[in-house]
């Protein structure tokens, strides 16, 4: 229930029963005027009401119900003890609208935690936190459907990247149409677009174990798979010297320079020079996380003793000694 303007299941119930007191009213129309989805919802538990409002329902035990809906109220709220009120048909039906109000909540609360939570990623990036604190960024034109109550499990279409916090009682999946990758906290990425004739799996840190039609592949640090989906072939391959993670996580291992500044200029959409062909033989190693253009190339600069200079907005020149 909103908590805007706090309304109670008591309260509620004494107000569709017309047992509530005058503050109690002002109370729970100044909710229901507060917001829409107030509004709608005291109206769906007044149809509730009026469907039983005819008679009591049969086979009630009003004391044994009172005594557990008090003991249900006062635990939701922290408010100690309910004060009962006269017993009765009215007793009865307060009891009853209220039970209906509890199990209701209770139902929705648990319905919503157990459907999948749907992500779509269409023109730019998509970072969401998960309710286990892991984080997904997916890409542009991916989607994911993502269940966390009993299960961490996400089906992937298109490009993901996870940050997983471990746990080591519920194992975090993320699967494909051809490809199950399994871990309990590290940070990867998959590309599995359905254009695509291959299922590309990268591991940042941590450990993966990857699956594709019987064959297995265990992944680290460092480590990259693919699984080629015409050949039905599930392989291990060297990491490639540049790597992109999710959208912010630039990682280059002894990668050249023309790596460097291709990279760059296709992430940045920004154009680096290189004032001769002996600046391409330097090697980076480095990892640069969600740093402007600015400061990746001053970096580099300073790491081989280069001058940078920019020219026009978004053109950058790399002068010095060759490598």
């Amino acid at each position: 229930m909103n908590e805007e303007g706090h309304s109670t299941s008591g309260s509620l119930a004494r107000y569709l029963s017309g047992e509530a007191s005058p503050e109690e009213r002002l109370a729970v129309e100044a909710w229901a005027a507060a917001d829409p989805a107030n509004a709608a919802e005291l109206e769906h538990m007044r149809s509730i009401w009026e469907l039983g409002a005819g008679s009591a329902a049969p086979g009630v035990d009003v004391d044994r119900a009172w005594s557990q809906l008090q003991a249900r109220i006062a635990e939701a709220e922290g408010r100690g003890r309910v004060i009962p009120l006269q017993r009765g048909r009215m007793l009865t039906r307060w009891v009853a609208a209220a039970a209906v109000l509890v199990g209701l909540f209770v139902g929705v609360r648990y319905w919503n935690d157990q459907r999948p939570q749907e992500l779509m990623a269409t023109t730019e990036h998509l970072r969401t936190v998960l309710k286990d604190k892991s984080t997904v960024v997916l890409s542009p034109g991916s989607h994911a459907n993502v269940h966390m109550k009993d299960e961490r499990r996400i089906t992937l279409h298109g490009e993901g990247y996870f940050e997983v916090e471990r746990d080591e009682a519920r194992p975090f999946v993320v699967t494909t149409e051809a490809v199950t990758v399994t871990v309990l906290g590290t940070a990867f990425e998959v590309s599995a677009f359905d254009t695509s004739s291959s299922v590309l799996v990268r591991v940042r840190h941590g450990k993966v174990r990857v699956e594709a039609e019987g064959d297995t592949v265990f992944l680290e640090a460092g480590g990259y798979a693919r699984f080629n989906k015409t050949a039905h072939l599930l392989e291990r391959l060297p990491a490639p010297p540049a790597s992109v993670f999710g959208d912010r996580i630039i990682q280059f291992q002894q990668a050249p320079m023309s790596a460097v500044v291709a990279q760059l200029e296709q992430l940045f959409q920004v154009r680096v020079q290189l004032a001769h062909e002996g600046l391409e033989r330097c090697v980076l190693t480095a990892t640069f996380e969600d740093e402007p253009i600015d400061y990746i190339l001053r970096v580099i600069a300073d790491t081989y003793g280069l001058m940078l200079t920019q020219g026009a907005p978004g053109t950058y020149l790399l002068d010095g000694p060759g490598c």
